[in-house]
């Protein structure tokens, strides 16, 4: 299975680990998941597992060996329904939130990272294409009105709601897209949420 947004070398490893704890082992050692993933270095190891924990994928206490999978990951089969805003959330120009209308949309649990207190939004445009974010995809918001430099959030401006990259630059907030075609968005906007996943067009078709 490929796990949205983690890279080749992310899967592999979260693969590596969710199938010894899955088969009720430990989780393997750096030097186990160097050799079952072909990674070049433990250290290029150590990179991949900083960043599955940073998404929420695993969690570490002391060392490897106490390594935990996100529950929702071990029971990926289980469904839940959430809110699907049926009207398009932009990732081009932002468009009015009035527009939009309440739908549900069954997804697993392990595409909401375990959250039941999420929804769900159909992104139009490709201003966050470099991102790997495309037109069509459904994005999984976690709602929150505030959020870290970097993150990827669904934020409501004058011009309506739109999908961008929370920078601070200068001490500014602002919306920056991922396609040099599109200008950030910069002046008073509301954080309605942030990106914890993404469903890919072809998974949904």
């Amino acid at each position: 299975m490929y796990y949205k947004p983690l890279s080749e070398n992310q899967n592999k490893v979260f693969e590596a680990i969710l199938s010894k704890i899955a088969s009720n082992e430990d989780a393997p050692s750096l030097r186990e998941i160097q050799k079952i993933t072909g990674i070049k270095s433990l250290r290029g190891v150590t990179l991949q597992l900083d960043t599955l924990e940073k998404l929420g994928f695993i969690e570490r206490k002391k060392g490897v060996k106490g390594m935990s999978v996100n529950a929702a990951f071990l029971k990926p089969k289980e469904k839940i329904s959430i809110p699907f805003m049926a009207s398009i959330i932009p990732a081009g120009y932002a468009s009015p939130a009035e527009d939009y209308s309440d739908q549900k949309i069954d997804v697993s649990l392990s595409d909401t990272k375990g959250m039941r207190n999420v929804f769900a939004v159909k992104i139009k445009g490709e201003s966050m294409i470099n991102a790997g974010i495309e037109d069509g995809d459904i994005a999984i918001i976690s709602p929150q009105q505030v959020a870290n430099n970097g993150d990827i959030v669904a934020a409501l401006s004058e011009e309506g709601v739109t999908l961008k990259r929370f920078r601070i630059v200068d001490d500014i907030p602002m919306l920056v897209p991922a396609n040099p075609k599109y200008k950030p968005i910069i002046g008073d906007f509301q954080i309605q949420g942030k990106l914890i996943n993404l469903i890919k067009t072809e998974q949904t078709n």
